[in-house]
């Protein structure tokens, strides 16, 4: 009989952002994607793309907030949490696509794209390849161009094939393990609030025990490894023609995202501010919500975003 676990249920929405959850097909991928969208469509829209091995509701202590005057959509990635778990690879263009065809779907002909680790390397991507459906970019702890690589060595042993499986796979005997998985991209998970802290214990071992996100997370990943090195050479040239509003959010501790990555692009590309988040790690929208808000905020109104 195959093992069952109570966090084999579907997953739930931060209790705020449950009111704001929907669905949409998209046409000619075969799929359907879960986001949050809250509010006035005829504001400024801001799209926000999550990193792997995470979900929408990594925004949930930004929405509301900007929601006040923008038009806010959060989606899950294609494999990640309640979005369609399909059976094929993940590419980075199958997951730059899928943006795009939720921004057709939702009539957003430009956006403002903020990208989270991942979300940020796929929004540079399609900035690059599609500068014409952005009004502003927002990358934070994470871009396409990496000068200085990532080279923390969990990710590098997920790569590995079967023995990234059996890493992941191991945790489900272990919630306690799989929660502390987490700290790497924390600089201090056990200062979060204890509501943020028991939503992310029961939302990291529903993703452990969860096979379609599990096979998100390593076809991602190993597609995603050997595009980005693939673009590095070519990038500079690309980003130098790249006219377009950009901010670099980053926690001033993140191991993954390094201060040279951020100062890097900046050299390269025009129109781009930094704003580091003092004594935050790689997910500061979570750690530091109000200093994001702040900063974020900020920077729209300089922009007229």
């Amino acid at each position: 009989m195959a093992k069952t676990s109570p966090y084999q249920q579907p997953m739930t929405a931060w209790p705020t952002l449950d009111t704001f959850g929907k669905k949409a097909d998209l046409p000619n991928l075969d799929l359907s994607v879960f986001y949050f969208e809250a509010g006035n469509p005829t504001q400024p829209a801001i799209v926000m793309i999550h990193g792997l091995g995470d979900e929408a509701d990594t925004w949930r202590h930004l929405v509301a907030q900007l929601a006040e005057d923008h038009h806010v959509i959060a989606l899950d990635l294609p494999g990640f949490g309640r979005s369609d778990h399909i059976d094929q690879v993940y590419t980075p263009d199958l997951m730059k696509q899928s943006i795009l065809k939720l921004m057709d779907v939702l009539g957003l002909e430009k956006a403002i794209l903020m990208g989270s680790s991942l979300g940020g390397i796929l929004s540079q991507g399609i900035a690059i390849e599609h500068l014409e459906r952005l009004s502003g970019l927002v990358l934070v702890d994470g871009a396409l161009y990496q000068p200085d690589r990532m080279a923390d060595r969990s990710l590098k042993l997920m790569q590995i094939p079967l023995v990234g499986e059996a890493i992941y796979t191991r945790l489900r005997k272990d919630p306690d393990a799989a929660y502390d998985s987490l700290r790497i991209v924390y600089h201090d998970l056990d200062s979060l609030p204890k509501a943020d802290r028991e939503f992310l214990y029961t939302r990291v071992n529903q993703r452990v025990w969860s096979d379609g996100q599990r096979r998100a997370y390593f076809s991602t990943l190993r597609k995603l490894t050997p595009w980005v090195s693939s673009v590095q050479d070519d990038l500079p040239m690309q980003m130098a023609q790249l006219e377009i509003p950009t901010l670099i959010i980053r926690g001033e501790l993140d191991g993954l995202f390094s201060a040279d990555n951020a100062a890097a692009i900046q050299s390269l590309q025009p129109d781009v501010e930094i704003f580091e988040i003092p004594g935050m790690g790689h997910l500061p929208q979570q750690e530091d919500p109000a200093a994001f808000l702040a900063g974020l905020k900020a920077w729209l109104n300089r922009k007229g975003l």
